[in-house]
């Protein structure tokens, strides 16, 4: 955990535990710190840590024992809840760029069948790889990194210099996407099956089944938002 800068505020220290949770740093059912150890760690007073602590409590993070101290009582309590509202808010933007990427992503990896190397091709392979292993332990944060790699490296191997950079601007916005859509355990693992399909399409250097698996892995990503809007 990160110092909090500004002291003394509450919100700041319950992201702080919060995200520590999610990330795996404290694990289901652990001990969380003290409140003298997050004292020191976060540099705020111990008032400060046992408010966040009721705070984090109340949200379903934590469960304070007495004479014990504070455990973590789930990583994700309403998180469906918080993806949804957001992609309630977000989804005509999102649908906007995942219509951009379909037309990047396409000619891209049309180009890519011809232009790109058997060491490329190795380099998606890895990616894809480390990424199963992601979301086989629902590792959120890797999961997001390891998928925005994986589509950059298929532009990337186009080796057209406008479509990498139209591809990094839309990139950039679709960050928080990822972040949220891997939060929802179905939607990660509807990426793992078109995965496969863009790898064996590309390695079988086939132009349509290449083009034709870009299209239907983000118009399942379309799905996967209106499935979340919907519910």
């Amino acid at each position: 955990m990160e110092p909090v800068k500004k002291m003394p505020i509450s919100d700041q220290v319950v992201d702080s535990i919060k995200n520590s949770i999610m990330d795996g740093t404290f694990g289901e059912g652990e001990k969380l710190p003290s409140e003298q150890s997050l004292c020191a760690s976060l540099q705020v007073s111990r008032s400060t840590i046992r408010e966040a602590y009721r705070v984090l409590q109340t949200m379903g993070y934590v469960e304070l024992k007495p004479g014990r101290g504070a455990f973590v009582k789930s990583s994700a309590p309403h998180e469906v809840i918080n993806v949804r509202d957001w992609f309630r808010v977000n989804a005509p933007k999102l649908n906007d760029f995942i219509e951009v990427r379909i037309a990047i992503e396409s000619l891209a990896i049309k180009i890519a069948v011809e232009r790109s190397t058997e060491e490329e091709y190795q380099k998606l392979v890895d990616i894809n790889k480390e990424f199963i292993e992601a979301v086989k332990v629902m590792d959120v944060k890797e999961m997001a990194a390891l998928d925005e790699l994986f589509h950059k490296t298929l532009v990337d191997i186009s080796h057209n210099t406008l479509l990498i950079n139209l591809n990094s601007i839309v990139a950039k916005e679709f960050k928080k996407y990822r972040s949220m859509s891997f939060r929802v355990k179905k939607n990660a693992e509807n990426a793992i099956e078109p995965h496969l399909e863009i790898l064996a399409a590309l390695g079988s250097r086939d132009k349509k089944r290449s083009v034709k698996s870009i299209e239907h892995h983000l118009e399942l990503a379309k799905e996967d938002m209106k499935i979340v809007n919907d519910e």
